[in-house]
């Protein structure tokens, strides 16, 4: 029988609570748990009329100091920090077949002293994972990052042939995984039109181009450098099952701009399976009930995709 799947709630004083609440509403597959504190979870159903979860679908992390709905605080990134060491540990020694995780607030932590700025980074050392990348998938776009959340400025400077592959390399073999072929991938250029033979920058022409041909050699199909302002028209994507972005916005931008709702942060090279939701803890709207639950959905669909192959 195949294990449980963990969802964390997340920053208890964001959406996670109510999303996780909407899940178990309507779960997309049988095998859940949840770390989370069930007090929290009996008010906050409470308050937005939804369904008490039942005690079995629940691991107790309880709060150990009150929080306050749309707060910032160190209690509350404690908590969420404990709920996510509960799940990673429990995949890290098979009791569950993959974690799904709600946002985290990134203040919160700091405020409790955690030393990690975020999920990735914690997920990186505690697994002690060497090549890892972060990729967000939908059915409409996916895109992985070289870089992630560093000043624009700085991008250049961290564009290495070796990060270029890895995160090529992880790409194509998550891919096509997910798609049970070989995967076709994609990768716009750094500078407006990539570079226009030299114009407007030379990272195309002295690291990019070179680059991809290694890939290729390798036998891996992508294309590219293509001119960003282009690279995700329609007629493209049609033909394109990931894209290898050099920075944060350069993906994400189509990516939210087409599947806002939709797209799922998974890790790539971790020694567990990891799907998140792609979206922040929304605190404005903490205790409302009007958060969309459809990413968290989309990312427990997923991770019980990807546990399938190490099961038949």
């Amino acid at each position: 029988m195949q294990a449980p799947i963990i969802i964390t709630q997340g920053d208890p004083a964001g959406v996670g609570p109510e999303l996780t609440l909407k899940l178990l509403q309507n779960p997309p597959c049988t095998h859940l748990k949840v770390a989370a504190c069930p007090d929290l979870l009996k008010k906050v159903a409470t308050t937005l009329n939804l369904p008490i979860p039942d005690n079995d679908q629940i691991i107790p992390i309880p709060l150990q100091q009150p929080i306050q709905a749309g707060k910032i605080s160190a209690a509350a990134g404690a908590h969420s920090y404990a709920c996510l060491e509960h799940a990673v540990e429990g995949a890290l020694h098979g009791t569950y077949s993959a974690v799904v995780t709600n946002p985290i607030h990134k203040e919160a932590w700091h405020l409790a002293g955690i030393p990690f700025p975020a999920h990735t980074e914690y997920l990186v050392e505690k697994t002690s994972t060497l090549s890892h990348a972060m990729m967000l998938t939908s059915d409409e776009i996916t895109c992985s990052l070289v870089t992630t959340h560093v000043p624009l400025q700085q991008v250049p400077s961290l564009l290495e042939k070796e990060r270029i592959l890895e995160v090529i390399r992880l790409t194509n073999q998550a891919m096509s995984a997910i798609h049970q072929r070989p995967a076709r991938l994609a990768m716009p250029g750094l500078n407006p039109h990539a570079g226009e033979g030299g114009i407007f920058g030379h990272e195309e022409i002295d690291l990019i181009i070179p680059t991809l041909e290694i890939a290729r050699a390798e036998g891996i199909d992508i294309v590219g450098p293509l001119s960003p302002d282009t690279a995700f028209l329609p007629t493209i994507r049609q033909n394109i099952d990931a894209y290898i972005c050099l920075y944060h916005d350069q993906g994400l931008i189509p990516l939210k701009t087409l599947a806002f709702d939709l797209g799922v942060n998974i890790t790539l090279g971790l020694p567990i399976i990891r799907t998140s939701v792609d979206h922040g803890t929304a605190f404005d709207i903490a205790r409302k009930g009007t958060a969309s639950v459809t990413s968290l959905i989309e990312a427990t669909k997923l991770a019980q995709r990807l546990t399938k192959p190490s099961n038949t």
